[in-house]
């Protein structure tokens, strides 16, 4: 099957699977939620939301001040802990109180779990390996004092993970964190271990016993596994902190909580409102333009309009992208993006019929022809929004994500869609009239 016969089928699929997805479920809530594990929500943004903050002063190690490196290394890590458990967007950023002293400003939209958040920001992540020289010590024991005193030692540390190579693992129903170390961390382990076998190997994190597993056997290699328990809910809270507490390093300074707040909707439901009914206004005048000065394609380009405007949204209820200030004037200005295409297409299939060409090859010329130009354009917008996707902070990659998925669903649109229903309706006798595509010969 071409092509061509199977487009309308291909459309017709997205159309309705896009309509089930954008689909509120307030309003029809017999509705799946969710599909394969896919939940379908739209995602606002802590301007328009709200959520939660979080605030954590820096406590400076003797005689050494905090410096302006490490807390931004700090800011960095707890930016990227916070987005491994799901939080989308989350704004970090460090302060100088009026003090002198230095602190780090958390800010999470939509939170539904404070305390993993909390736990997650405030800890520094140092995790070491203990050999308890025959002391018996047990979860969640501080052992401070006893690292101090010399009664336990401490093997190694943290910075013996190779990077990149935390991963979740699984043995039966037992989870927890696996990752290899460096060779130096792997030659004491392997002894360590060899050493005591039958006897407890505790690690801790943060100078507390995170865990004291059984050495069964000498572990050699450097492959280790961290376990949390049994395969529960709970534990596997408990999983993704510590595999985001070890995947993104330790924090390069002490961090203390300072105080908790919620935070209200820097603009609220009312500008989103507004923005809606501006987003709303534009498309119309959009459409309105494009069917009066382009008739019938016109009528067909506002229909794609329709489909493109419908299937962005399902996209963002599906990857959950947060539509916040930037990410709403994003869509709003993709919207007025999406018909570049189609104005270099029906200009280019003006030109063609002037030259004396009949209707349908005009078409499809003014469609060839036209794709060149379209594609560069689009191409370059798409690598200006993936270089602020990757070189921005979490607001403008929000921007820059809304504005990547609105740029290639405009050109599904414009081409596929446009094109196709231009192909229907040339195939009927009022279709072929020439003074329905508006050009003056």
């Amino acid at each position: 099957m071409t092509w061509r016969r199977l487009a309308p089928w291909v459309i017709g699929a997205i159309t309705i699977v896009a309509l089930f997805i954008a689909l509120p479920r307030s309003v029809f809530p017999w509705l799946p939620s969710q599909v394969l594990g896919v939940e379908f929500k739209t995602v606002l943004g802590l301007d328009l939301q709200g959520g939660l903050r979080v605030t954590l002063v820096a406590q400076s190690t003797g005689d050494q001040p905090v410096t302006d490196e490490q807390m931004e290394l700090a800011r960095d890590i707890i930016e990227r802990r916070v987005a491994g458990i799901g939080v989308n967007e989350p704004q970090v950023r460090t302060e100088t109180a009026g003090d002198g002293s230095r602190r780090i400003v958390v800010e999470v939209p939509g939170v539904s779990d404070q305390d993993q958040v909390r736990a997650l920001v405030g800890s520094t992540g140092q995790l070491q390996f203990i050999d308890p020289q025959g002391q018996q010590l047990t979860e969640g024991q501080d052992i401070t004092d006893l690292i101090n005193s010399g009664a336990v030692r401490v093997l190694f540390d943290g910075g013996q993970i190779e990077p990149g190579s935390v991963a979740p693992a699984a043995d039966g129903n037992q989870i927890g964190v696996q990752f290899s170390l460096k060779d130096e961390g792997a030659d004491i382990w392997c002894q360590f271990t060899g050493a005591n076998v039958g006897r407890p190997g505790p690690i801790a994190l943060d100078r507390e016993v995170y865990t004291t597993p059984v050495i069964n056997g000498a572990i050699c290699g450097g492959q280790t596994i961290i376990t949390v328990g049994s395969n529960t809910p709970a534990n596997e809270v408990e999983r993704t902190n510590l595999y985001n507490t070890l995947r993104y390093g330790a924090l390069p300074v002490a961090l203390t909580e300072q105080g908790v707040e919620t935070v209200d909707p820097t603009l609220g439901a009312d500008f989103l409102g507004q923005a809606l009914l501006a987003g709303a206004i534009g498309l119309a005048l959009i459409m309105f333009f494009m069917i009066a000065h382009y008739r019938l394609p016109g009528v067909l380009a506002a229909l794609a309009l329709l489909f493109y405007t419908l299937v962005v949204y399902a996209i963002f209820r599906v990857i959950h992208v947060t539509l916040t200030l930037a990410g709403v004037a994003a869509f709003i200005l993709s919207i007025g993006m999406a018909v570049d295409a189609n104005v270099l297409i029906f200009e280019r299939m003006k030109e063609e019929i002037r030259a004396g060409k009949t209707l349908g090859p005009a078409i499809e010329a003014g469609f060839n022809r036209a794709w060149s130009s379209i594609l560069d354009s689009n191409v370059s917008s798409v690598l200006v929004a993936s270089w602020l996707y990757w070189q921005g902070t979490t607001v403008v990659r929000g921007f820059a994500l809304v504005l990547i998925i609105g740029v290639l669903v405009s050109m599904f649109s414009a081409i596929t869609l446009t094109r196709t229903m231009l192909r229907y309706v040339t195939r009927t006798e009022w279709g072929r009239r020439i003074n329905l595509y508006h050009v003056e010969r």
